[in-house]
C-alpha cells in the first residue's frame, strides 16, 4: 500500500516521508498526545529544547528536531500525517482486524 503524503518543505534536509511520518508518532508518544490531536508549533520547539531528558528514546529524533526550518508547517503536516499510538492501538480492536484464534492484527 502505498501512502500519498504531501511534500516535506519544512526541513533542512531531506527527508523520507514515511520515516518523517514515524518520528511524528514517536513525538506524540513522548509528549502523550492522544487520538490523532495535533501537535503544535510550540510542543515541537519545545522537544526540540528540551529533548535531552527523552534521551533513553531518542533514535537519531534529535537531528530531526534539529533539522525543522519551520516549526508550524511541520506541525501541519506532521499532525496529518502522523497518528498517536493510541489511535493505532484501538484500530487493532476492530472485528475485521481479527485473526482466527483470538489474534490480533494485520
Amino acid at each position: 500500500m502505498v501512502i500519498d503524503m504531501e511534500e516535506i518543505t519544512w526541513s533542512n534536509i531531506k527527508l523520507n516521508e514515511g520515516e518523517a511520518a514515524a518520528r511524528g508518532t514517536q513525538i506524540k508518544s513522548i509528549l502523550d498526545i492522544k487520538d490523532n490531536a495535533p501537535i503544535s508549533a510550540e510542543q515541537l520547539k519545545y522537544m526540540k529544547e528540551n529533548f535531552a531528558e527523552y534521551k533513553e528514546q531518542d533514535n537519531t529524533l534529535q537531528t530531526f528536531l534539529d533539522s525543522i526550518t519551520d516549526f508550524e508547517d511541520a506541525a501541519e503536516w506532521l499532525s496529518r500525517n502522523a497518528y498517536s499510538l493510541g489511535a493505532a492501538f484501538n484500530l487493532l480492536n476492530y472485528d475485521f482486524l481479527k485473526q482466527p484464534f483470538g489474534g490480533f492484527g494485520l
